[in-house]
């Protein structure tokens, strides 16, 4: 699994990434990031994952960035062979703008 920083998932969002909040539908509803899709940990965990393709970079983002490197770990054991998990998720996402 490859790790990215927010400004790297943000451009590849851009670029039409596969990208998903493992998040609660609650919390993606709430401030989920447009382009993303919802798809719980315990989804992946479940390995019945027919919304994400196997030939395509495929992008995780959650709060922090922990479920989302717990899911690519999953990912990555199905067969998934490019997966990356943004790092500090996100909160990352959230101070970003105190940034600029």
């Amino acid at each position: 699994m490859r790790l990215v920083d927010i400004e790297q998932f943000l451009e590849a969002l851009e670029q039409g990434a596969v990208a998903f909040d493992v998040r609660t539908q609650a919390q993606h509803q709430r401030d989920g990031l447009p382009g993303t899709h919802v798809l719980s940990l315990e989804v992946v965990q479940g390995g019945d994952l027919p919304d994400v393709p196997k030939g395509k970079p495929v992008y995780l983002i959650c709060e922090r960035g922990q479920v989302s490197e717990l899911a690519g770990l999953y990912l990555e054991a199905a067969g998934f062979g490019e997966v990356y998990n943004v790092a500090g998720g996100m909160i990352a996402w959230r101070s970003r703008g105190e940034d600029k």
